[in-house]
């Protein structure tokens, strides 16, 4: 694989989106010229389209002045920004439906005072809980309840290194605690399991914690995200059955190191 480091021009960024915008019939609204903010729409794209290849129908939710609105950070009511709706009817009948929003606050599984914001959040409403409790100030706070949440993604405009991959898994641990562990069953799923983005590539090292990782506990880690082969490669159809979903842990999980072979070391 081309090995490839964080870097990008806007212009190309702006092909992609709109590429995207055009195949989706919307406007993009103003949105920030950062790298990184490029980087982050193009991966919340990306999402959008892992779940079209799986033969859900989206559709553009909440334009604003007829445009598709970015949440390009943290801050904001989720009710001011736009999302996807994702559905889907199987041959019985039954059917699913869902959201896609982008950097958007989550309640922890563990604590509902603790939150944090994920990039990239896949939810069964489209209507976030409020709360004035959360700043000094009575300034509220929309987030996604932890019984609302069905998984996330973080997007990192980094070269993937240690300590950004283990921090990543504190996060799958306070939000989908299910994912780090068999205790309970894990059935079959569409959903793509919490899952780090990166722009660039792994090196030998941080390719040995990914395998480490994925071959422990229900994620993705996916490295080179600046290239358009790799991209193509995401989307593809073999390689999708073989990413982490909330129903099974990514495929051909590495042997076991022996006892005398090099450490993974953090």
């Amino acid at each position: 694989m081309k090995r490839t480091t964080p870097f990008k021009e806007p212009d190309a960024f702006e092909k992609d989106l709109i590429e995207f915008s055009n195949k989706h019939r919307m406007m993009l609204a103003e949105h920030s010229k950062r790298i990184s903010d490029y980087f982050e729409m193009t991966c919340y794209n990306l999402i959008v389209r892992y779940y079209e290849k799986l033969g859900y129908n989206l559709s553009v939710q909440n334009l604003k002045g007829g445009k598709f609105k970015y949440k390009c950070s943290p801050k904001g009511l989720l009710g001011n920004f736009s999302y996807f709706k994702a559905e889907k009817t199987d041959d019985s009948g039954h059917s699913e439906e869902f959201f896609v929003f982008h950097n958007v606050t989550v309640q922890s599984a563990f604590d509902d005072l603790v939150f944090t914001t994920p990039d990239i959040v896949v939810s069964k409403t489209k209507e976030p809980s409020i709360t004035t409790d959360y700043y000094s100030t009575k300034l509220k706070l929309s987030f996604i309840s932890k019984n609302d949440l069905i998984t996330f993604c973080e997007v990192k405009h980094y070269t993937p290194f240690p300590e950004l991959m283990l921090n990543f898994m504190g996060t799958v641990h306070e939000l989908m605690p299910d994912c780090t562990e068999d205790i309970v069953a894990h059935p079959a799923s569409n959903h793509i399991a919490p899952s780090l983005l990166m722009s660039g590539t792994f090196g030998k090292s941080t390719k040995r914690i990914k395998e480490s990782l994925e071959g422990r506990y229900y994620v993705n880690f996916i490295d080179n995200l600046f290239e358009d082969t790799s991209i193509r490669d995401f989307l593809n159809n073999s390689q999708l059955s073989k990413l982490a979903s909330l129903g099974k842990k990514r495929e051909n999980p590495p042997a076991k190191p022996k006892s005398s072979s090099v450490p993974v070391l953090f």
